[in-house]
């Protein structure tokens, strides 16, 4: 049983490819798949793999048996008719049934270490979202908190100039009503940022970490894609079980041996004699044949099904692909458009303590800039998430 665990270990591991590095999302990810049900599930399962496999090179391909019969005329006419019979048999492999049997026991462990492999990758998707989630909600709180401070700044600064009559009431009050709005909306984001952690903590029962970026995803391949993986193992094992449908065509043939006492009155009074039986079982094609037939189209269908998966999986790779390209070019687009209200901030500040802009002027360019700088870092962490999607894409694990 070592021995095909570790036989099936060397095959999807080839299969898979080179591992992903660890990252600091590493340690997360792997919590998570420990959550996951499936998955466990599945690794249970190598037990039954590896109990069928030690069954297909067993001496019997079933149990041995046994029949006792005994007979007498006691109930009838009484002429002293006794017998008693005890036949020991066991069955026999057919004719390349026990390689059809390893091979499909093999192709099944295969196929629940390529079902693994898929089943971590869709809770890498998960574990990405909810961190990329986190991420967000800190960048957003963190611009909210300078906004905060800002206009805490300012309205100080008015209420001074206020109390030694330098400065209207009506601005006054216009800057602590920019910072009520200032403080509302960090509310909302610390409850935004609070809901997320939850979310990550309940997925992975660790917190998110501080940092994360994605591994270069250029070694990747589609060929060694999980999902597409899967669907090859698949298809080997249809071909395996297939085989197996051609092998066993028939019940398995039977040899046994049996010994048998009759007493008899009118023969001779004690005969024990001994006797061996073959049983020679024939295949029925109206039975064989539907088999076939299915066995058939399972292989069919598992081709089918590798096309598509292969198809799924370019086509997701290029799409994550384009919205990489276009998170970037919206990115420099929105770090231009940050730095030009940026400057008018500026510009408006200095204007204002001259007394050539109004207050609102200055509120509503650092309005202005603290939706840029939102829209700034939601772009940021869109041009990460998209790269999370690429190695998704690409069945790369974080």
């Amino acid at each position: 049983m070592r021995i095909l665990a570790l036989l099936i270990a060397i095959i999807v591991l080839g299969s898979l490819g080179v591992p992903a590095q660890a990252s600091e999302l590493t340690g997360a990810f792997e919590a998570a798949c420990e959550r996951t049900p499936d998955i466990p599930a599945l690794a249970a399962r190598r037990a039954e793999i590896g109990a069928k496999a030690d069954a297909a090179g067993a001496l019997l391909p079933g149990g041995p048996w046994t029949t006792l019969v005994h007979r007498t005329d006691a109930l009838t006419n009484d002429r002293g008719t006794r017998e008693y019979e005890a036949e020991f048999g066991v069955p026999i492999w057919l004719r390349g049934e026990r390689g059809a049997a390893l091979s499909a026991a093999l192709s099944e462990g295969e196929r629940i270490e390529a079902e693994i492999a898929a089943k971590r990758l869709e809770v890498a998707k998960r574990v990405r979202d909810a961190y990329w989630m986190v991420a967000e909600a800190r960048e957003k709180l963190s611009i909210a908190e300078r906004r905060r401070a800002s206009s805490g700044t300012l309205a100080k600064s008015l209420r001074d100039q206020s109390q030694s009559g330098q400065a209207q009431l009506i601005d006054t009050k216009l800057a602590d009503a920019d910072v009520g709005d200032a403080e509302a909306a960090l509310a909302a984001l610390r409850a935004e940022l609070n809901q997320a952690k939850i979310a990550f903590q309940v997925l992975t029962g660790t917190d998110a970490p501080g940092g994360f970026r994605e591994q270069n995803a250029g070694s990747a391949a589609p060929a060694n894609h999980p999902r597409v993986v899967l669907r090859t193992v698949a298809i080997q094992k249809a071909q395996a079980d297939e085989g197996l449908v051609w092998a066993v065509d028939r019940e398995r043939p039977e040899f046994s041996g049996f010994v048998n006492n009759n007493t008899d009155t009118n023969a001779e009074p004690n005969v024990t004699s001994l006797g061996v039986r073959l049983k020679i079982p024939f295949a029925y094609d109206a039975i064989n044949a539907p088999k076939r037939a299915a066995a058939a189209a399972e292989v069919i269908a598992a081709h089918e099904e590798l096309a598509l998966a292969e198809r799924e999986v370019g086509g997701d790779a290029a799409q994550a692909r384009a919205r990489l390209d276009g998170a970037r070019l919206q990115l420099a687009a929105l770090e231009s458009r940050r730095n030009a209200l940026g400057s008018v901030v500026q510009l408006t500040e200095a204007a204002q303590r001259a007394g050539q802009s109004e207050l609102n002027d200055l509120i509503r360019a650092r309005l202005q800039l603290y939706d840029a700088d939102l829209s700034r870092a939601t772009a940021r962490i869109s041009v990460e998430r998209a790269r999370s999607d690429l190695n998704q894409a690409l069945g790369l694990e974080p």
